[in-house]
């Protein structure tokens, strides 16, 4: 996030949540975002109160009552915030909500005023009263924001002097599906092509065409489900019409659903459909509900009137069609049903642009210009720069950050991956800060906190325990207060008091960055932190680099003579060889697999007596001839796009299981383990299989379906592709790393 200056920020909106609806919930957004970026902000809503308003992390009240006393009541509350001097900026939902604002007062204390602009706040037919009413508000706001093209040609007519300029809404961060939510939709709806929308049920959001789409497509696409959440007036009649239409099967009404529900509604879906048209003088002013969607890697497909064109870039991150006409939408919906690589693109595309239009990027687009903003300088902690994963975790980190243009150093013992830390522009540290003794610790410490004040150290970001104790100990020690964040990368061992004591060092911070959901729970279940403090950031891989339109049928071929030298099926296990990775399980599944005809390549290095001892199995077992141990290899993408299958044959659940999404991305359908992060990455009966754990007959069982189909294999393998670019990218994890960074600069730093 761009740093903000310490600000005094006053909303009024007449929109806020619990209420339910698009700007309701942009409005809730942008309160938490400025929140997050530190400012002191004061919110006055419209309605009655609510009993987790005392929760928020700003001073909310609200107004009920007769409107016209409600709002002048709110106006003289206003002008008491800014003649208290808690008013450098006011921000307004519309141009309704300035009526009762204090010029005066406002441009008395040098506030500045800034008008959000929606699209359905103005009429197409308005009387010449009314006209003055918007005229006269927007005469008090300094800048008018606009959330779409279309919505600042509706603005213009009323524009007076002010600044108006376009900005498309950000949203926040989308949730994770849960593994549980998710499961339950995939059982029901895993084999379906699923179209998902979620509005308010009203004729303008072009629902019926959809209907009448899913009825004429039905035929060709027989396993199309159209899933439509939100709740409103028009949803009696849409349900008659699905019924009438013979598609009452075909069409599920989920009515008002939660933010779990929503993310795994999402999250299942193949394409967003809400075709939205005018209604009267009623039209889309943007649709947040498309950059939602696109968050998950989902394309989308919008009506042309309004403002959904600055949110769906036709050909791009979806399709524009006439909203008024049935046949468009057909078509529309035909197109991206019948090509899979079609919505993979769209998707990745949206994707991409939903990402960068977070919150913590764009909240600059709602304040006015700044001076002398500062970046905050970020030191991390870990053991070693090994070749591990939480060594590139860090390292990515370490690119990101410079290329934000953010001083940042990595404090470790050293190892082979300084010389490309310190070519991405941050600066290395040799700090043996994994050490476990008292001494080592104390000594690595006082280096530390030297570090701290002579760099002007902001965020102190430790990766695991020992560096942790290091972190908590220089801050004690510093004269600079710096902030102090920690990623749980795995679950520690936690049988004792002690070692949950020695472990409580990731704990004694504002914020834990956990690198999937499965360790989110864990911090949940077993230390009792708080959900609302953990950010989720899973594991991410580079698109460019695991992409399998980069390797050469050449390539491919090279790769299949070196790991079993035939043209059978070659199925690849990529990890190092330890007890719990599970080759032992998948070597007594090969014995018992119907298909003998298959290869298998164990890749990776590990420890020597667990490797010969499986060797030794391989020979009893007769299967030497059709089992390749491969040792480690650096071309891991080529490995991968040669290969039909891949397993993750883990017996204890991996904190992620970065193997699994490394599969993925080059197209490949994976079989894992049913435990952990494996339940996250893998999508049971679209992108792979999931299988008890040291269960060699399951782990049988699903080789042999997985070889019996190359069709669904590859078909498998698509969605993969198309699963991993939209939830598992490295650019999607630094992303989330650097919101905890912004959420722990919000806080005060503990004197």
């Amino acid at each position: 996030m761009p740093m903000i200056q310490k600000r005094n920020v006053l909303i009024l909106t007449q929109c806020f949540p619990p209420d339910v609806g698009g700007i309701e919930n942009m409005m809730g957004s942008l309160a938490h975002a400025l929140a997050e970026a530190g400012t002191n902000l004061t919110v006055l809503a419209d309605g009655p109160k609510d009993s987790k308003d005392d929760q928020f992390p700003f001073l909310l009240r609200r107004f009920d009552g007769f409107k016209p006393l409600r709002r002048w009541r709110k106006g003289r509350a206003a002008t008491h915030v800014i003649r208290s001097g808690n008013a450098d900026v006011i921000i307004a939902d519309s141009w309704k909500s300035l009526e009762y604002l204090d010029k005066g007062a406002a441009r008395q204390a040098g506030a500045k005023v800034i008008v959000l602009a929606h699209g359905m706040e103005f009429p197409a037919k308005v009387s010449g009263k009314k006209a003055a009413r918007i005229r006269s508000a927007f005469a008090k706001a300094d800048e008018i924001v606009a959330n779409s093209h279309y919505t600042a040609a509706q603005c213009a007519p009323y524009q007076q002097r002010n600044v108006l300029r376009v900005a498309t809404p950000p949203i926040l961060p989308q949730p994770a599906p849960s593994p549980e939510r998710l499961d339950a939709l995939r059982s029901r709806y895993g084999d379906a092509l699923n179209i998902m929308s979620l509005c308010r049920l009203e004729p303008r959001k072009g629902i019926d065409k959809l209907i009448e789409a899913v009825a004429a497509l039905r035929q060709d696409f027989p396993q199309i489900k159209l899933h439509v959440a939100g709740s409103g007036p028009d949803r009696e009649r849409l349900q008659s019409l699905a019924q009438r239409l013979e598609v009452g099967d075909a069409v599920v009404f989920h009515g008002r659903v939660s933010d779990a529900e929503k993310a795994a509604l999402y999250a299942i879906s193949d394409i967003f459909a809400m075709p939205a048209r005018r209604e009267g003088s009623s039209v889309e002013g943007f649709g947040i509900v498309y950059l939602e969607a696109a968050w998950y890697g989902t394309p989308s497909i919008a009506g042309s009137e309004g403002g959904a064109s600055d949110a769906v870039h036709d050909g791009e991150t979806g399709i524009i069609c006439d909203g008024q006409e049935a046949t468009a939408v057909r078509q529309a919906l035909q197109t991206l049903l019948s090509s899979p690589e079609l919505r993979a693109r769209l998707g990745e595309n949206a994707r991409r642009r939903a990402h960068a239009q977070i919150w913590s990027e764009r909240l600059v687009d709602y304040l006015p210009p700044q001076t002398n903003t500062a970046k905050p300088r970020i030191l991390q902690l870990l053991p070693a720069l090994g070749d591990g994963g939480v060594e590139r975790s860090a390292v990515e980190m370490a690119g990101y950050l410079s290329s934000k243009g953010i001083a940042n150093w990595i404090a470790s013992a050293g190892g082979p991956l300084v010389a490309q830390t310190e070519k991405l522009g941050a600066r290395h540290a040799q700090i043996a800060v994994g050490s476990k003794s008292p001494i080592g610790m104390f000594a690595a410490a006082r280096k530390i906190a030297r570090l701290i004040d002579e760099e002007q150290i902001d965020i102190v970001h430790a990766r695991s325990r020992a560096p942790a104790w290091v972190a908590l100990i220089a801050l004690k020690l510093a004269r600079r207060k710096a902030h102090y964040i920690t990623t749980f990368h795995g679950v520690y061992s936690h049988g004792n008091a002690l070692k949950r004591f020695y472990n409580s060092a990731m704990l004694r911070t504002p914020v834990v960055i956990a690198n999937s959901l499965f360790i989110h729970d864990h911090i949940i279940s077993v230390y009792g932190y708080p959900a609302a403090q953990i950010v989720v950031a899973p594991r991410g891989i580079e698109p460019a680099l695991f992409d399998p339109a980069t390797i050469s049928a050449e390539q491919r071929a090279r790769v299949r003579a070196e790991l079993g030298g035939s043209e059978r099926p070659l199925v690849v296990m990529v990890g190092r060889i330890t007890g719990w990775k599970g080759h032992t399980v998948l070597v007594d599944a090969i014995a018992r697999l119907t298909h003998k005809d298959v290869d298998f390549a164990f890749i990776g290095s590990g420890i020597d007596n667990v490797i010969a001892e499986l060797k030794t199995k391989v020979t009893t077992l007769g299967i030497a001839d059709r089992v390749h141990f491969a040792g480690s290899r650096r071309d891991i993408p080529a490995v991968l796009a040669a290969a039909d299958l891949a397993i993750s044959a883990s017996t204890r659940p991996e904190a992620f299981g970065r193997a699994a999404i490394e599969a993925q991305a080059m197209g490949v359908p994976v079989i894992a383990t049913d435990h952990g992060g494996s339940r996250e990455t893998v999508i049971p009966g679209k992108t792979g299989w999931l299988v008890t754990p040291g269960d060699a007959d399951a782990m049988a069982s699903a080789i042999d379906e997985a070889l019996a189909d190359p069709a669904r294999r590859a078909e498998m393998g698509a969605s993969g592709r198309a699963n991993v670019l939209a939830h598992f990218t490295t650019q999607a994890m630094l992303e989330k790393e650097f919101s905890g960074y912004t959420r722990v600069l919000a806080r005060t730093v503990p004197r």
